[in-house]
């Protein structure tokens, strides 16, 4: 009898080790996302790379469910449960590769809840404040109702921004924040908010960002001192021109 329930035990936990095992090679994938930012929009790109040939093929199979609006509509719910409404998407993109079980993902966020534009009054150079919260939206892929595959965001990436790296993007030409998460096992997901030529990060807390670009010519000018006095020395200017003018065109009287 001894015998015989320690053999029972141990292929259940046999059993139950395989199949976490198993479960553990279907979830095993990189995770890559690049958000670029712009004035007024910010583009961002996911990539599911190395994804397990198990899983692939349910991925694979679960379109049309899982299309290319998938992800950004997950997206703007969230955000709309969070009560901001003024944000929205557009160009989706989905794609397969076969060859190396490849899925990404694409598409732009743009609207007025998403960045708040302002200038800093001491030089004049321009503030972007950015809301980055719906980096935590959730996202299910399902077949039909079949959860197929739940990407975590929230878990991966829901660490506030000031904990977050800030590093020089690739090229080193942009600054950009950083964080590769180690929230879950079998996933290496990474995400990168890459930053406008140029910009510098002026802050980073909670659920956003604010980076500021430099004032161009004309904010500059508008900054200075002086132009309320060139302004005012135009309007003389203006003036004489005006007068000397209407005497060359004002007929002389002739004596009676």
């Amino acid at each position: 009898m001894k015998r015989t329930g320690l053999l029972s035990l141990t292929l259940i936990l046999t059993a139950v080790l395989l199949a976490s095992q198993g479960l553990a090679g279907i979830a095993h994938a990189s995770l890559d996302v690049e958000a670029r930012v712009d004035v007024g929009q910010i583009t961002v790109s996911i990539v599911l790379s190395n994804v397990n040939a198990t899983l692939y093929e349910r991925l694979l199979a679960s379109r049309p469910d899982f299309n290319n609006s998938t992800i950004p509509e997950a997206i703007i719910s969230y955000l709309s449960e969070q009560g901001v409404k003024d944000v929205y998407y557009r160009r989706p993109s989905l794609t397969f590769d076969n060859q190396t079980r490849t899925i990404r993902a694409s598409f732009t966020l743009t609207g007025k809840g998403l960045v708040k534009f302002s200038y800093n009054k001491t030089t004049m150079a321009r503030l972007y404040e950015v809301q980055a919260g719906w980096r935590k939206a959730d996202v299910e892929i399902k077949h039909g109702r079949t959860v197929v595959l739940r990407l975590n965001f929230s878990s991966y990436f829901g660490a506030p921004l000031q904990k977050w790296e800030v590093v020089k993007y690739k090229n080193g030409t942009r600054e950009a924040l950083f964080l590769n998460s180690t929230a879950e096992e079998g996933f290496d997901p990474a995400w990168y908010f890459v930053l406008p030529k140029d910009a510098k990060l002026v802050r980073a807390s909670g659920d956003t960002f604010t980076f500021e670009l430099p004032a161009r010519p004309m904010d500059k000018f508008l900054a200075s001192p002086f132009w309320p006095f060139i302004s005012v020395v135009v309007a003389v200017l203006m003036a004489v021109f005006y007068r000397k003018a209407a005497v060359k065109f004002v007929k002389p009287r002739v004596a009676a």
